[in-house]
């Protein structure tokens, strides 16, 4: 976060008319890492303790914001900017020299303007993100596999740090069957049973829901529960079902 403008809330910094910047001199500090705690377990007679997991906090950035030059913390530009921070829910952040590097911010903790009186000073807020990493922008791959009557090998490139679980829609060319082979994640089966002729199915790996546009009818049972997950790098996937396929993704970035 080298940029001293950002978008954040459906909204420039420069149009609110405020910019960030730093109060200490010399080299910038900023969270590389999210907090992570390592799950365990001791057993009695066994110095090594069991691990079976980690638990990562979700970034948390503290950032400055100062007027820009030729305005003033007057009463009208401090309710503009209270009403721009202050939302329900998490929403879109990235800078203007990272534009490609996506957070999802809501304040958190008590915010405090210091200033000198006569409408110099800044204000201190903490941002905390919706997850432990930053995230691409939202981007979409589709495959049209229509007159498939075979197994058929595709390629899913997760350029990310980490695992995602895509939003897939699958509108189905023959009623039975349909499923996806993760070959490159051990062979992991995602897979429907029963479904009809031109069915348009939609799921959420990541939250797991599904729906259909065949009213009044729910196929959570038609399931296999198995929700694709794609793993980083190069994921070779066997497609059993003539469909037209439509991944929609952001890649996780560390770092």
């Amino acid at each position: 976060m080298d940029s001293i403008h950002f978008y954040y809330n459906g909204r420039h910094s420069s149009e609110i008319g405020v910019c960030m910047v730093s109060l200490n001199g010399g080299l910038h500090q900023t969270n590389y890492l999210s907090n992570k705690k390592i799950l365990s377990e001791k057993i009695a007679g066994n110095n090594i303790p069991y691990v079976f997991g980690s638990d990562y906090d979700p970034l948390e950035f503290r950032l400055v914001l100062a007027c820009v030059d030729g305005e003033y913390w007057t009463d009208r530009k401090r309710r503009e900017v209270a009403r721009w921070l202050d939302t329900s829910t998490f929403e879109e952040f990235y800078t203007d020299d990272e534009p490609d590097r996506y957070y999802y911010f809501q304040y958190q903790g008590l915010v405090e303007l210091t200033h000198n009186g006569m409408g110099d000073g800044y204000i201190e807020v903490t941002m905390l993100n919706d997850s432990p990493y930053a995230r691409s922008p939202i981007q979409e791959k589709r495959y049209e596999l229509t007159n498939i009557t075979l197994p058929t090998l595709i390629e899913f490139n997760n350029a990310g740090d980490d695992v995602i679980y895509p939003e897939i829609w699958i509108y189905n060319i023959d009623a039975g069957n349909f499923q996806i082979r993760n070959l490159s994640n051990g062979g992991k089966d995602f897979k429907f049973i029963n479904i009809a002729n031109g069915e348009t199915i939609y799921v959420d790996n990541e939250h797991h829901h599904i729906a259909t546009d065949i009213p009044l009818t729910y196929r959570y049972d038609n399931f296999n529960n198995n929700y694709l997950e794609l793993v980083r790098g190069i994921n070779r996937l066997e497609i059993t079902g003539a469909c037209s396929l439509t991944f929609r993704y952001q890649y996780h970035i560390k770092g």
